[in-house]
């Protein structure tokens, strides 16, 4: 937890974390599963069965990265994705069982920094989810999106994805770009957490 504080008390820390969702937040593309119907058990949380069962679930690390962001004031998530097929990827999110704390018991969490204050309050994945760009087209035409309904400037957006391609939100809209190759894992986010601090910082000193 002493870095969640040292990430809550740094304001060279992104406002909005943006997230690509297959084979970023878990192991599969969801347009190439079984498909619906999709159910979730509130007793098993982080997975959901598809039709023949099949278990989707989050990567190990991704609760423990989502709660840090949703613990540091003034900053927010989004998801971006491209999937062929949008209407699966909203209802596993809406219906993934998200407890609001790791020891997976009900309780709501406050963190305070200063004068700010945020209190959390989330059942499923898509409660700790503030935006979502979650349609066919390219990354660029999502954050321009997301960019115009949150008005956050894009040098203060982070986006996690596992497709290279994706890199062009860097050199065409500034949006700082981390490659996740093996999924996301904590020790990924707070190296670029740091990577992006630091390069936030040289800018305000130069």
């Amino acid at each position: 937890m002493d870095m969640l504080k040292e990430l809550s008390n740094n304001n060279h820390l992104p406002s909005l974390f943006v997230f690509d969702i297959d084979y970023t937040l878990w192991p599969l593309w969801i347009d190439a599963c079984p498909g619906p119907p999709f159910e979730a058990d509130p007793s098993k949380p982080y997975r959901v069965k598809d039709k023949y069962g099949n278990v989707i679930r989050l990567y190990p690390d991704v609760p423990k990265i989502l709660r840090t962001v949703k613990n540091c004031p003034q900053t927010y998530i989004a998801v971006a994705s491209r999937t062929q097929e949008p209407e699966w990827a909203r209802k596993v999110l809406s219906i993934m069982p998200f407890p609001e704390n790791e020891d997976e018991e009900s309780i709501k969490l406050s963190v305070t920094n200063g004068s700010s204050s945020k209190v959390i309050n989330y059942n499923t994945l898509a409660d700790v989810i503030d935006y979502s760009e979650i349609y066919p087209s390219s990354k660029v035409n999502h954050f321009s999106s997301l960019h115009a309904i949150t008005g956050i400037p894009y040098d203060e957006m982070i986006f996690f994805d596992d497709e290279m391609r994706n890199k062009e939100v860097n050199y065409k809209l500034g949006v700082h770009f981390v490659y996740v190759p093996d999924g996301m894992t904590y020790e990924l986010f707070l190296s670029a957490i740091k990577e992006f601090v630091n390069k936030r910082e040289h800018s305000f000193l130069s």
